[in-house]
């Protein structure tokens, strides 16, 4: 299942794939702009224009805003492929927030914060008389989340027709940079159990049973989908959420969250699983997970976990399974961080002084364990160990899985390569790999990426390097 989920979130991981190319925003053909003019005009359509209208600063609390805020949430959930909804009027020459879809969960504006358009807001303002949209894509971060947006905007009217504010609506993806300072947390297993097994126990199984081919469209799937939606909306490091089921000897999807937003699966996309499938089976009957693994799109390297959990209908048959995915993305920054701060940990002068036969020895043992102890705090790290330079070759040292008789011992030779660049240069200072690698451990396959950085002795003499190396592996 790891290789096949690896290769169907590469297609299907929309949230994370950002459109933009070679620095430049893309121009968006035109039914991505009709489409969001019909979203904004919808949407507005159903705001309470009066209510609306009467909101001034201090009424976040009252039932007028909470229910356009929740109407907006709601549509967004909907919607899966709109990532921010928000309202805003006209107050002498400039503008002000009175609604947003995430007031009271983030740090959203409250009503009456203003904001001053400007020469290039022409579309903006256009939708306070009639549906308007952006001509092209833009890039906006927001913490460590980086959003590639086009937006639509349409009048909101009262009911004596006067336009009373504007609603505006921003649909694209996003790419969520974890950073540099640790790798994305993990869930334990427990954890991951539970979220698979809490949105399974809200979808309606008999309404997902009744799905077939061809119902993408039909309230009951749009209904299961933006409820799986709003789950990874509101549980951060959820990347991707779908649902299966089970079709003779093979398995097909039902619902996925990111469908209708130009990626995401159709009714019956079948997936035929494999000996490695055991805990994906598993889900069937129980709440399961897998371990973490990693994959590689465009210049993403992602990290992730799945927990499943079986979906039931009125009657408790099971009739399907919800899938979880939880991760985040690796970074060259990330790897270097993580390099440096186990450096740090290292006795150089320790490290210097070791030599062949010293792998018994308490220096030794301690580097070793250290190695070992740090990789067992760190979701993700396969491998941890250290090297040094030797004439024109380098050789191992410690290495956080030596046990006697094992290898690397300490002098076992790596000729480097053209390829050792990155290697190489984590000698001088903090280096990492930019592309993922693959290689053959015993009896798997690994997909790793590495980070290095220089061990210094007490005098801030360089000695040696660590290696980290983040990954998954495959087994025969």
């Amino acid at each position: 299942m790891l290789i096949g989920v690896i290769a169907l979130i590469i297609v299907v991981a929309g949230v994370w794939v950002v459109f933009s190319q070679g620095g430049k925003d893309p121009v968006p053909e035109k039914n991505t702009q009709e489409e969001l003019k019909a979203l904004a005009a919808e949407i507005a359509g159903k705001i309470d224009g009066d209510a609306f209208a009467a909101l001034k600063p201090g009424d976040e609390t009252t039932p007028e805003f909470i229910a356009i805020r929740d109407q907006l949430a709601a549509f967004r959930g909907a919607n899966p492929e709109i990532l921010y909804v928000y309202t805003m009027r006209k107050v002498g020459n400039t503008t002000e927030y009175v609604v947003d879809a995430d007031y009271g969960s983030s740090d959203a504006p409250k009503i009456g914060e203003v904001y001053y358009p400007t020469d290039e807001d022409t579309r903006f303002l256009a939708g306070f008389e009639e549906p308007s949209a952006e001509p092209e894509y833009y890039t906006e971060e927001w913490g460590n989340v980086v959003a590639t947006i086009i937006s639509g905007y349409a009048p909101i009217k009262d009911s004596s027709g006067a336009i009373v504010g504007l609603v505006g609506v921003d649909m694209g993806s996003v790419k969520v940079n974890a950073g540099a300072d640790s790798l994305p947390k993990a869930p334990t297993e427990a954890e991951l159990k539970a979220l698979a097994a809490e949105i399974a126990g809200k979808i309606d199984g008999d309404a997902l049973a009744a799905l077939k081919p061809g119902d993408e469209t039909t309230p009951e799937f749009t209904a299961i989908r933006g409820q799986l939606a709003a789950f990874r909306d509101t549980n951060p490091g959820v990347i991707y959420i779908y649902t299966m089921r089970k079709v003779g000897n093979a398995t097909e999807y039902i619902v996925d969250a990111d469908y209708g937003t130009g990626d995401g699966v159709e009714i019956g996309y079948t997936y035929q699983p494999t000996e490695e499938d055991t805990e994906f089976l598993a889900g069937f009957e129980g709440p399961s997970t897998e371990p973490y693994y990693i994959a590689e799109w465009g210049d993403v390297i992602y990290m992730a976990t799945s927990g499943y959990a079986p979906i039931k209908d009125a009657s408790g048959a099971v009739v399907g399974m919800v899938c979880v995915d939880i991760g985040g993305a690796i970074t060259e920054d990330m790897l270097k961080d993580l390099a440096v701060e186990i450096a740090a940990q290292i006795n150089g002068d320790a490290l210097a002084a070791l030599k062949p036969g010293d792998e018994a020895t308490p220096e030794f043992t301690a580097i070793r364990d250290r190695l070992a102890a740090f990789r067992d705090e760190k979701p993700g790290i396969l491998y941890v160990y250290t090297m040094r330079k030797v004439d024109d070759t380098i050789e191992y040292i410690v290495d956080a899985d030596y046990r006697p008789g094992d290898t690397p011992a300490i002098g076992t030779i790596y000729k480097p390569t053209e390829d050792d660049s990155r290697l190489l240069a984590g000698f001088v200072g903090p280096s990492a790999e930019s592309e993922l690698s693959t290689e053959e451990w015993d009896d798997a396959t690994a997909f790793i990426i590495s980070g290095y950085a220089p061990v210094k002795d007490s005098t801030g003499a360089i000695v040696g390097i660590v290696g980290v190396d983040i990954g998954s592996m495959v087994a025969y």
